[in-house]
């Protein structure tokens, strides 16, 4: 078997016993200097049944299909993330190779990140920053969220964390999930989440089932005094940001926070936390992803797969 782990954060992110480990499942090719794949000769060559291992901050979260199809004898994609909307697993599915992710190491980092944007933009902090940190007491003047509604679309590992933080500042929190159900927050549906609620926290898995959930008419429902967060990957799948940017230059939308991966911090105007995908990113989330990997690695070699994307 050999293992094909492309990451360059391999000095940071394994410990020598975690190498070991992998190393121990199959013959290991690390790579860590970023390339395409299709520079990569070795993974094309030789019969031998294979597993690739893939960081996104290797491929800038992409694996094209046509790569798939080109690596022989691939019995199993184990990615290093939550996230898996950048490979298409319907395809993977119909050629019969597993597709890994990891689950739930990051989600009390990303919802105190979450967290974080939220009182942020409750104090204004982007404008403050834009103003090179000159108070204003008519312009930066905040809000306080004690007493206020949140609203979490979508009550998964994150959701739900995020959502004990907003009950710990003394918010009222309510919820919509497909599936999720929490007697401690109030259920209600989601056309009445993003009309009643002075802050939307966006958590959830992007799929079929998801993409364009949040239609222009749910975003144009928002109260002008309302908070959006959202910390989903896939942006353009799941909501109109463009729309929520207007909206917040024409004083429809109090402020509007959510990460990019290009892009410099402060770049639109107004009310606008549009900074670093940085959320997942603390010594303990990134201890437990090292060792979910390695995990999803090994387990892969042997031919099981715990964590596959259903």
């Amino acid at each position: 078997m050999k293992l094909f782990i492309f990451t360059p954060n391999v000095s940071t992110l394994f410990t020598p016993e975690q190498l070991n480990a992998v190393k121990s499942a199959g013959a290991v090719q690390l790579f860590s200097e970023i390339k395409p794949f299709s520079e990569i000769p070795e993974l094309y060559a030789g019969d031998e049944d294979r597993i690739v291992a893939i960081d996104p901050d290797f491929s800038d979260w992409s694996l094209p299909n046509d790569i798939i199809d080109k690596i022989p004898h691939l019995k199993a994609i184990c990615l290093q993330t939550t996230s898996f909307s950048w490979v298409d697993i319907a395809h993977c599915k119909a050629k019969g190779i597993p597709v890994t992710n990891l689950r739930g190491f990051s989600s009390v980092a990303v919802a105190e990140w979450g967290t974080m944007i939220t009182l942020a933009l409750a104090r204004r902090v982007p404008e403050i920053v834009k103003a090179g940190w000159k108070a204003d007491y008519d312009k930066h003047r905040g809000i306080e969220l004690r007493g206020k509604k949140a609203g979490v679309v979508g009550l998964g590992r994150i959701g739900t964390a995020f959502a004990e933080n907003m009950a710990g500042l003394g918010m009222d929190v309510q919820y919509w999930s497909r599936q999720a159900r929490d007697d401690r927050f109030t259920y209600v549906s989601l056309e009445d989440l993003m009309r009643t609620s002075d802050v939307v926290f966006v958590s959830f898995a992007i799929n079929e089932e998801t993409t364009k959930l949040l239609t222009d008419d749910l975003l144009r429902s928002l109260q002008s005094s309302a908070i959006f967060v959202s910390v989903v990957s896939a942006v353009e799948q799941v909501y109109n940001k463009e729309l929520l940017l207007d909206m917040v230059t024409a004083g429809k939308l109090y402020g509007l926070g959510y990460e990019q991966e290009k892009g410099v911090f402060g770049g639109h105007d107004g009310n606008v936390w549009d900074g670093p995908a940085l959320g997942w990113c603390t010594n303990e989330s990134m201890s437990k992803n090292a060792a979910q990997w390695v995990d999803a690695i090994v387990a892969a070699a042997k031919g099981e797969y715990p964590t596959e994307i259903k």
